[in-house]
């Protein structure tokens, strides 16, 4: 789901992955750290004098680490999400935190509840783990040592608090509309728990007017945007609840051949107004070709190179009596325009996106009529 990620490791089969965003933001999180550290040691009765290492070596620690508690964060729940059956794709830390990419969220509201709630409550166990480390140690460690345990049990104390706020992506919006759904329709507690959000956004934008605060500028924005993406996805879903892959998909599929060189297809794209084809052999499906999979071909070799040779073989298939949003979740995980509809092994057809944007759009002026 997204872009511009790569994997650092695994745990317990989990991918941790870092977005590009983490790392260009890293260095300037770190200065804004190491910016702050005389201040909170004077705060926390701790001698900055003694204190060895350079702020900003330190402030890069402390960095490393907070994202590492954000890690555990997300993982907490990654497990809980498991234990009840939703399947995890990967940990993804990012320049405003993690996200764990849960396959399929529960609509259930026990489920949502249990797996949101469990993020703050590590982050909290965490915190106060380290506080109490830190208040223990305070005359046996090195103050460096003492102020980066007790500096980093308070962040996350705060990311605990933080992250109970009840808005979306928050884990306290999902939290909050949990409890909705327990007296409400899962579309109505959305919407509830989204305007509560939007609420939250704009006190945040203006506080960080104000205060000439960009990051809570930020923070807003970003909260705003994905309270908005929440609801969109909760009333499209609730929308085609009732439709199946087959009462949208087109059934009359273009084909070609992996004999078709670059030039040949590019100049059916044009004539067609399609952008990709399925490529069948003897009968069989063996892949499909996009116009992405073509970008990469140089202009004077269209004529030599063949759709074979540029033909994506991992195909993404779906049953005709697949629900349409089981299919629109694995186009928006895979981040993929369409998906080849099959019958045992038979081609029958394509659903795209556009096909169930369509559906959603005509299905809404029914609803208005």
């Amino acid at each position: 789901m997204f872009k511009n990620s790569f994997e650092i490791g695994k745990i317990s089969d989990i991918p941790i992955k870092l977005h590009i965003s983490f790392i260009i933001a890293l260095p300037f999180i770190a200065w804004l750290v190491s910016t702050n550290i005389e201040t909170m040691a004077n705060l926390m009765n701790i001698s900055y004098q003694n204190m060895v290492i350079p702020d900003y070596v330190l402030g890069l620690i402390i960095t490393i680490f907070l994202f590492g508690s954000v890690a555990l964060h997300e993982l907490g729940h990654s497990f809980v999400a498991r234990s009840r059956g939703q399947k995890i794709n990967s940990i993804t830390l990012m320049l405003l935190g993690g996200m764990a990419e849960i396959k399929e969220m529960s609509e259930k509201p026990n489920d949502e509840l249990r797996v949101s709630i469990i993020g703050p409550m590590v982050s909290l166990a965490i915190g106060l783990t380290m506080i109490l480390i830190a208040t223990l140690t305070a005359n046996i460690f090195m103050p460096d040592l003492v102020f980066l345990i007790l500096y980093l049990g308070e962040l996350n104390v705060f990311l605990a608090i933080f992250n109970l706020i009840p808005a979306f992506p928050n884990d306290g919006g999902r939290v909050l509309r949990a409890l909705l759904a327990r007296k409400n329709d899962f579309l109505t507690a959305t919407k509830i728990a989204v305007t509560v959000s939007k609420v939250i956004v704009f006190l945040f934008g203006i506080i960080g007017f104000l205060y000439g605060n960009f990051i809570l500028i930020l923070i807003a924005f970003f909260i705003y945007m994905r309270a908005n993406q929440e609801f969109q996805y909760s009333m499209i879903k609730e929308t085609l609840a009732d439709l199946k892959v087959k009462d949208l998909m087109s059934k009359d599929v273009k084909y070609i051949s992996g004999d078709l060189t670059v030039k040949e297809l590019l100049n059916k794209m044009l004539q067609k107004s399609h952008s990709g084809y399925p490529i069948l052999e003897d009968g069989k499906l063996i892949g499909c070709v996009t116009m992405e999979d073509i970008r990469n071909i140089k202009s004077e070799k269209h004529a030599q190179v063949t759709v074979r040779d540029i033909m994506s073989e991992d195909i993404k298939k779906i049953s005709p009596d697949a629900d349409v949003n089981k299919a629109l979740q694995i186009l928006l995980e895979e981040d993929i325009g369409r998906l080849m509809v099959m019958e045992e092994d038979e081609l029958v057809g394509i659903i795209t996106r556009t096909d169930i944007f369509n559906a959603f759009k005509i299905k809404q002026v029914e609803k208005n009529l």
